[in-house]
């Protein structure tokens, strides 16, 4: 049995292919959130499936938001944060016939129980249909009220003032996206301590979000080369918006990024799947860098103080060093070999 703390993904998958055939899963079926090999299984059975995606994993596309309608059912992953799983919610919804089903299922450490609340306060009443291994299985029915769904993503924008390099701005964000509007602890210790960027130096922010980071560098340097890329599909949708003039990429590794080298890449690195830490990504950066970096170019990141990076960075790097520190966290900066 899988562990929700340790492989949340692998135990949300035990947890619907055990009640699969529970769930009368016929007709046009919307799979969302997937990034295990559940889509499949109702293939398999020859089942019309469509799959959406928000962010980038596996071997399915990602896209802001579902562009598939209308479907007899719903599958639905439950998201991480808890106002992104209202959003996703209505964008399957949305993606349904009237009357049909939205199925969401997750662990009860990721909130699954509260989820119930927002649903039935959004469909009324939700059926449980299953509750095995320290998660749950719900369903509701898309309401007659079409107009109770907030859908396109364009609803759920949010603006809020932010400070970029002194200036006070409108910043747009959407739920779900990390640090959500605002600069967290750990990005305004990289913020303040930014490697000095030459004009017309090609910059990337890698894991942006909704472009935090990548603002500040121009805000400094207005005559930069600046790409973004994240898996998040609604975070770049953001980040669009925030820093026009910006490469957009959808991916997860630099390779993702095509035949371009850059003078700097700045990064506050995901180190969580879920619930559960990971540091293949972190890991994954640190070894691509060296070969995507200009001779004598910079690797700049914070990560938890916690987090051993020195023997990784030097073993790759002609040097490597913290330049900044908090009680929580480091800026470590890491020069490629010339």
């Amino acid at each position: 049995m899988s562990n929700w703390r340790n492989d949340p993904e692998g135990a949300a998958d035990q947890l619907i292919r055990r009640s699969l055939d529970d769930l009368d899963v016929r007709g046009r079926v919307l799979l969302a959130y997937q990034s295990g090999d559940l889509p499949a299984l109702p293939a398999q059975r020859g089942i019309d499936v469509a799959v959406w995606n928000r962010r980038i994993g596996g071997a399915h596309a990602a896209s802001p938001w579902p562009s598939v309608a209308p479907c007899d059912v719903a599958l639905l992953r439950l998201p991480k944060a808890k106002d992104e799983q209202e959003m996703a919610a209505h964008a399957c919804l949305g993606a349904l016939a009237d009357g049909a089903r939205l199925i969401v299922y997750g662990g009860n450490d990721e909130g699954i129980r509260s989820a119930a609340s927002m649903l039935e306060a959004l469909c009324g009443s939700v059926d449980t249909l299953a509750t095995r291994g320290h998660g749950r299985v719900l369903a509701v029915r898309r309401p007659n009220d079409a107009f109770a769904l907030r859908t396109p993503l364009i609803k759920w924008r949010r603006v809020a003032p932010i400070t970029i390099g002194a200036t006070s701005r409108d910043w747009v964000s959407y739920p779900g996206i990390f640090a959500d509007g605002r600069i967290d602890e750990g990005t305004a210790l990289l913020l303040a301590h930014l490697p000095p960027l030459p004009a017309g130096a090609r910059v990337l922010d890698y894991g942006c979000g909704s472009g935090i980071i990548g603002a500040v560098a121009m805000a400094q340097q207005p005559n930069l080369a600046l790409d973004f890329i994240d898996s998040d599909t609604v975070a770049l949708e953001a980040a669009r918006e925030n820093v026009p003039g910006a490469r957009i990429i959808a991916g997860t590794r630099l390779g993702d990024t095509g035949k371009v080298t850059y003078a700097a890449i700045l990064s506050n690195p995901p180190l969580h799947e879920g619930i559960a830490e990971d540091h293949a990504h972190l890991a994954r950066l640190v070894a691509d860098a060296p070969s995507r970096l200009v001779p004598g170019g910079v690797l700049q990141m914070v990560v938890q103080r916690r987090v051993p990076l020195d023997r990784m960075l030097a073993d790759r790097f002609a040097s490597a060093a913290v330049i900044a520190e908090t009680g929580r966290y480091r800026v470590w900066r890491a020069v490629s070999r010339s």
